[in-house]
């Protein structure tokens, strides 16, 4: 094999040139502006720039902020973008830190962060971007997710493993609120205040909630009884803990009708019982125990049961669309994980470490809005790309600045037509 080198200042990823274009033409500065505030005159950097600059550092498989290096090589020659160092980074994020919240109570002491502005951000994108409309009832589903990692300040989850415990709220997998939070508290705790800010955050967004749905951890009665004095009507599902009241009710129902869920066979019925202080309709099932019985399947059956304020869908589809909730409220928790460096947290401190989760969200929501754009104009990109194959397809492209006639042109070097991105 022979090798010719030829040193030149040739971009792999000149796809981070188009992803650009799109946030300029998104004004995505003026929305980061609106909502978190002008950095100081004398700073080079805005947090819009940032913000960007995380973007495309997960855009070419950077795992860490000193990846900004590699992207400072990548758009050298390009004539507006700026790349800062890490450093500079860390100076922001220092900025926008906030003060973590302590509360005490009997048992345990909860230590909770989060900004205000970074949630009011996250919808706002989604709204100018398009891929929330406000001619649409969309459905809201609430969950916490463990962040394992060796920090100083972390604590002990359930799971006995140490590391963080945000909370969010999220629309067709796009985050609209978080709440980060350390390990030992669950994410059931203050759980209506977050749903609160969440609904309130999208309506003032014209993001309308039609649906909420979450797991036993928003079994409460004070998040029921919000959900149901809002003045638009918000149909909960949520999954019901079987105490011993409930069970009884089960136990004693005869009208089981016989169906499948998930390539299962197993029994469902709907019935009224009085729970968290009001009667509500219960939509329950039942499948046969299978070994050694526990003492709650003393008749064979173990139970499972959704709360639900909603009289129009038959058990089956309440079941359908609950477990829906496993893929739209839970699975953009990997991508933030693999794709987005959740797992590899930087800093040292939740205040700190909690603005980073923050720009890996806004980071989550580019990449989103930008395969929605750019998979209407190019056949080779679509919306359900997880972040190694849009960086495969779209964003490794070889590309060159050059200058004539003063202009600065942008040279590719590519068999696949993206015309589109310039001729609309």
């Amino acid at each position: 094999m022979q090798v010719e080198v030829k040193k030149s200042d040739y971009q792999s990823f000149g796809g981070i040139n188009f992803l650009n274009d799109y946030l300029i033409k998104l004004g995505f500065g003026s929305l980061v502006e609106h909502c978190l505030g002008s950095r100081r005159n004398t700073a080079q950097y805005s947090y819009s720039d940032l913000l960007k600059e995380i973007f495309f550092i997960c855009s070419i498989g950077g795992d860490a902020l000193d990846d900004s290096n590699t992207l400072r090589q990548e758009v050298s020659r390009h004539p507006g973008l700026k790349v800062a160092s890490s450093d500079t980074i860390e100076y922001a994020f220092q900025e926008l830190k906030q003060p973590t919240w302590v509360e005490r109570t009997e048992t345990t002491v909860h230590y909770i962060n989060e900004h205000n502005g970074f949630n009011q951000l996250l919808p706002l994108i989604c709204k100018k971007s398009g891929m929330l409309s406000p001619d649409h009832g969309y459905t809201m589903d609430y969950d916490g997710h463990i962040v394992e990692n060796t920090k100083n300040d972390n604590a002990f989850t359930y799971k006995k493993m140490k590391g963080y415990y945000p909370t969010l709220c999220s629309i067709n997998k796009l985050p609209v609120y978080m709440q980060n939070r350390k390990g030992n508290t669950p994410e059931g705790y203050k759980a209506k205040s977050a749903i609160e800010e969440a609904i309130q955050g999208c309506l003032k967004n014209d993001i309308t909630i039609k649906h909420f749905r979450a797991d036993a951890c928003c079994y409460q009665k004070d998040v029921m009884e919000y959900l149901e004095s809002l003045p638009t009507p918000v149909h909960y599902f949520i999954r019901a803990e079987i105490n011993n009241g409930l069970r009884i009710a089960l136990e004693d129902e005869t009208e089981w009708k016989g169906t499948m869920l998930n390539y299962q066979r197993i029994q469902v019925c709907s019935i009224t019982e009085t729970v968290l202080g009001k009667p509500r309709r219960i939509v329950a099932y039942r499948k046969r125990a299978t070994g050694q019985l526990r003492i709650d399947e003393q008749d064979g059956y173990s139970y499972h049961a959704i709360a639900t304020n909603d009289t129009q869908m038959s058990e089956d589809e309440v079941l359908k669309f609950y477990n829906q909730r496993g893929c739209q409220g839970e699975h953009h928790f990997k991508e933030l994980d693999h794709d987005f460096n959740w797992n590899k947290l930087p800093f040292d401190t939740i205040e700190m470490n909690t603005i980073y989760m923050y720009a890996t969200l806004v980071a989550y929501q580019l990449f989103n809005a930008s395969k929605q754009f750019l998979s209407r104009r190019l056949s080779f990109v679509n919306v359900e790309m997880r972040l190694k194959n849009f960086i495969l397809h779209f964003v490794t492209l070889p590309a060159r600045w050059i200058k004539s006639g003063r202009r600065q042109i942008l040279k590719i070097f590519t068999t696949r037509d993206y015309s589109p991105l310039w001729n609309t």
